[in-house]
């Protein structure tokens, strides 16, 4: 039976790329840069290699927010300042909480068990989002890796997290997310079983295979009431 529920929080139960791609549009007009689709194609893709260096032990987290912008500025060969550009985008992104559909819905009816936050991000941020969205009532405690001190998906952030539930058994977890490398080996890695949150029915060309695949998260529920 399962009784603690592990949620990430970007692309689980806020929309992330929405506020992503918002942000970065309105940080690229501040720069007076032409947001083009080369543009935030060659950002994404840096950004997400350096967050896939993090995840992996490869550099630290203040890494990403030094480099994302002056590398995506040096590829697209811009005279341009990525430390102003990652100042107007974090002011930016820190206002924004987009609620993906059936997130509210879902936590109100798993009432009758334990929901934590395990996210790979700042904590104040994570918290102001949370708050601003109207879901971190539901949550019985927040674990966010620039507190926790290591990101998902290693055992030191899952050992701080499972020192700190009262009563944690491994066997009884499930941590949902939607992100294979940081969410479901997190999962692997501390002996977890996982739900892998696929909205979009992306392919995976990994060897890393969740416990449960869903595409929405009512399905969630029903995972939940058969175990």
């Amino acid at each position: 039976m399962y009784r603690y529920l592990l949620f990430d929080i970007d692309d689980t139960l806020l929309d992330f790329k929405a506020r992503e791609l918002l942000s970065l549009g309105q940080t690229f007009e501040k720069m007076n840069i032409p947001y083009t689709p080369q543009v935030e194609a060659t950002y994404l893709a840096t950004n997400a290699k350096l967050w896939q260096d993090y995840e992996s032990g490869k550099i630290l987290r203040p890494q990403i927010f030094k480099q994302r912008f002056a590398k995506t500025f040096a590829r697209l060969h811009l005279d341009a300042d990525g430390e102003e550009a990652e100042r107007h985008y974090r002011q930016l992104l820190d206002q924004q909480a987009i609620i993906l559909p059936e997130s509210a819905e879902v936590l109100a009816q798993l009432g009758d068990y334990q929901r934590y936050i395990v996210s790979n991000g700042i904590e104040p941020v994570q918290i102001s989002r949370l708050e601003e969205s109207g879901l971190i009532d539901y949550f019985d405690d927040i674990f966010v890796s620039d507190t926790v001190g290591s990101p998902k998906p290693t055992m030191a952030f899952f050992n701080y997290v499972m020192q700190r539930i009262p009563k944690f058994d491994p066997k009884q977890a499930l941590i949902i997310g939607d992100s294979l490398t940081s969410d479901i080996q997190g999962g692997i890695n501390a002996k977890i079983d996982s739900v892998w949150f696929n909205p979009h029915f992306v392919p995976n060309r990994t060897t890393i295979l969740p416990t449960y695949q869903i595409s929405r998260l009512t399905d969630l529920l029903k995972i939940v009431a058969d175990h």
